[in-house]
């Protein structure tokens, strides 16, 4: 957002005169030029817009009625593509009201009635179609390249040396095992690490480089967090989670680990302790989401762990062709960023790529929990993955199914006949229930023969 300026510095502002970023207004009377100025301002990289000035300077004066400020948000929003986020304050200056409207750099180019504009010099000029696919075209290479980008002061002196080393030896003994052989990583230097890996341009750490190796990604990038809740009956568990992308991996899946209860599975006659949540598929998911997530955005990654599951989201979208239901099946791999991802694969934290979700899948199975759904949602806007706790009742089961396992408690036992009574079914349809429960890890069937039962999970 613009800088909020003192009283001073506005007055100094005004009489420099109009610029590309600073446009007088006389009042809101002609809204729409006033809105088409706002989002060619976002387009060039933000601005103001001063109303009660007459365009030589001078103070007029303007005091907004009740309600205005709101209405001219309001209409901001619904006028511009992509909206346009914009300050409204009241200001003063010579002892006469004035409106400060303050521009954010946008994401552009931005669109105002479906048309889309820029500032030349100080006037607002409708944009060609020509100039408007061009910077698209740059805006959208800008979105799929923000690992690339680097800042004047992201120098070497960034650089957290113990973070690099740490790498190179779990590059190395990912490359020894017979699993999971990598390539030959020995750098001679931290340098030659960071250029290998493609996380050093012009002498300067790149965004990917500052997210993986830097002393602090936060001072820079302050969206690189986890926003982490345990909620578990009257038991809360709040943590920010920062520092490089391997720390945040492991300090998450601590995080899910120390707030999941241990329960006890049988197979066959062996005797098992094991988190409600297999660790494997907790840290493939949060790998996934700090090597994917759209750094661009201001969100941070956000988990959720109750008494339901665990709800993991990040912002951002599935890139093109991957879709929610091709994560279930064969799918190619489109990481949003190549060069955080490929670092990560090389330390171990990702297996082979296009296999994630697949892995995650198998392992929720493994452990007898119902299956996880991951969904690219439009509100708020990014990817959710849920993995859901034994025993979390998914939709779409039979009101009888889903009536049936509120009313049963967690290790709660009973019978095919039981439940058919309960429900009112004929014991062959009851079977049939039972069986589809226990394949979504709802229910587990114990003992053999006539002593068999059903056992809630």
């Amino acid at each position: 957002m613009c800088s909020l300026l003192s009283d001073y510095q506005l007055e100094l502002l005004t009489k420099d005169g109009e610029s590309a970023s600073f446009e007088l207004k006389r009042s809101l009377s002609d809204s729409r030029k006033i809105i088409e100025t706002i989002a060619a301002m976002a387009t060039i990289g933000g601005g103001r817009v001063l109303v009660g000035m007459s365009s030589k300077g001078q103070i007029v004066g303007f005091e907004p009625g009740e309600g205005d400020q709101e209405r001219l948000v309001q209409r901001i929003l619904a006028a511009t593509d992509p909206k346009v986020y914009v300050d409204v304050e009241r200001r003063e200056l010579g002892g006469l009201p004035l409106l400060e409207i303050r521009v954010p750099a946008g994401d552009g180019p931005h669109l105002a009635y479906g048309r889309a504009f820029y500032r030349s010099g100080p006037a607002t000029v409708a944009m060609t179609r020509a100039e408007y696919e061009r910077r698209l075209l740059d805006r959208l290479r800008e979105a799929n390249g923000f690992e690339r980008r680097i800042e004047g002061d992201w120098t070497l002196d960034l650089l957290d040396e113990q973070a690099a080393r740490e790498f190179v030896e779990k590059a190395r003994r990912r490359r020894k095992s017979p699993a999971a052989p990598g390539p030959a990583l020995d750098p001679g230097s931290p340098r030659q690490l960071l250029e290998r890996l493609h996380l050093l341009r012009e002498q300067r750490l790149t965004a990917g480089g500052v997210l993986l190796f830097g002393r602090d990604p936060q001072g820079p990038l302050p969206q690189a967090t986890i926003r982490a809740r345990a909620h578990r009956g009257t038991f809360e568990d709040v943590e920010s989670i920062e520092g490089n992308l391997f720390s945040q991996i492991e300090l998450t899946t601590r995080f899910v680990s120390r707030n999941l209860k241990m329960r006890v599975r049988r197979d066959a006659s062996v005797r098992q302790e094991q988190p409600e949540i297999p660790t494997a598929a907790v840290r493939e998911v949060v790998a996934n989401a700090v090597a994917h997530r759209d750094y661009r955005s201001t969100a941070p990654i956000q988990l959720r762990l109750d008494e339901v599951g665990l709800t993991l989201w990040n912002p951002g979208h599935f890139p093109a062709p991957i879709t929610a239901a091709s994560l279930r099946g064969e799918h190619p791999s489109v990481p949003t960023n190549p060069f955080i991802a490929r670092a990560l694969y090389l330390a171990g934290y990702i297996e082979e790529w296009g296999t994630g979700t697949n892995r995650v899948i198998a392992a929720m199975a493994a452990s007898g929990n119902p299956e996880p759904t991951f969904d690219d949602v439009s509100q708020p806007g990014g990817i959710r993955v849920v993995l859901p706790l034994p025993g979390a009742i998914p939709a779409g089961l039979s009101n009888r199914q889903t009536t049936f396992l509120v009313s049963q408690k967690s290790g709660e036992r009973f019978t095919t006949t039981s439940y058919a009574t309960a429900s009112g079914i004929a014991r062959r349809t009851a079977l049939n229930d039972l069986k589809q429960l226990r394949a979504l890890g709802l229910v587990e069937r114990e003992g053999l023969g006539k002593a068999s039962h059903w056992v809630r999970r």
